[in-house]
């Protein structure tokens, strides 16, 4: 991995920690999310334009889109089920490590990705120091209780982190195609479509153009940092394999941990904090790998 691309997943990972932040202070979440994604679709118009006209949206990348948008959508509606059944401190973890594991699996059964021995134990590492990172201990029996549970709420946990592995396969696999940029900004507008959709099956029943008038400045922070915070990620995948890509994208924890610390006043335990080293050196054996 470049330290060019490094240093652009770092940046998507802090722009994705921040617009989290930002919804965390809001207590319509849910139709705050699908706001922020139809205010990325409207402030992003005139680079998707721009994009247009100096490359190309490849036919073949069509289906990549409709694939990726679709995984996204479910991701939001099993997202919402998980959070509805099971606390966030509780899912959170097993959501995000879910995830980097997932798209290794799929990378490397159906789309023919290769990860080194070194890669493989980067992200091994990331994945662990995000399962412990909510423990009061490093004991395995926390991790275990964390899992242990009903099982119909814990599939909305494991279906949202599996959902957001697809769609990440799926972008790498039209980012090889044409621009990531151009083709995170169409699964966007698809995005949006359905997070509405989404909001609509949950019975989600707040005004819109209250929220536009109530929250305006989050509105626009938020709709500049989630498509940037997707976009790059996918633009890293035109030319890294999409295992490291969503590995090194949940080093996100540790920005959101530090913005917890240092603008919502979170206390932090000594294991978070060796957790989150553990993530920032799964990451550096993945930029060396």
């Amino acid at each position: 991995m470049s330290n060019t691309i490094l240093l652009i997943i770092l940046f998507a990972a802090v722009c994705h920690a921040v617009w989290n932040a930002l919804g965390k202070k809001v207590e319509e979440r849910e139709a705050f999310f699908t706001l922020i994604l139809g205010a990325s679709v409207v402030l992003y118009i005139p680079l998707a334009i721009f994009l247009f006209q100096s490359g190309h949206f490849a036919l073949k990348a069509i289906k990549w889109a409709l694939f990726s948008t679709v995984s996204e959508t479910l991701y939001f509606f099993a997202l919402g089920k998980a959070y509805f059944s099971v606390t966030l401190s509780h899912a959170y973890p097993i959501l995000r490590g879910t995830a980097p594991i997932v798209t290794t699996v799929l990378s490397l059964l159906f789309f023919g990705v290769t990860v080194t021995v070194f890669g493989f134990i980067g992200i091994l590492i990331i994945i662990i120091g995000i399962l412990f990172i909510n423990q009061s201990s490093f004991a395995i029996n926390g991790v275990q209780k964390m899992f242990r549970g009903d099982i119909s709420k814990l599939k909305w946990v494991f279906l949202a982190g599996s959902f957001s592995a697809l769609s990440s396969v799926f972008d790498g696999m039209g980012a090889s195609l044409m621009s990531g940029l151009l083709f995170k900004y169409f699964v966007f507008i698809g995005m949006f479509i359905g997070k509405l959709i989404v909001d609509r099956i949950q019975k989600i029943n707040v005004s819109y153009i209250s929220l536009v008038k109530k929250y305006p400045i989050k509105l626009f922070i938020g709709g500049l940092f989630v498509f940037v915070s997707n976009a790059f990620a996918v633009y890293a995948m035109e030319s890294t394999p999409v295992t490291y890509v969503a590995a090194v994208r949940e080093i996100s924890i540790v920005f959101a941990t530090l913005i917890g610390v240092i603008w919502l006043k979170e206390k932090v335990t000594a294991v978070k904090w060796v957790s989150i080293s553990m993530i920032l050196l799964g990451v550096m054996i993945i930029k060396f790998s």
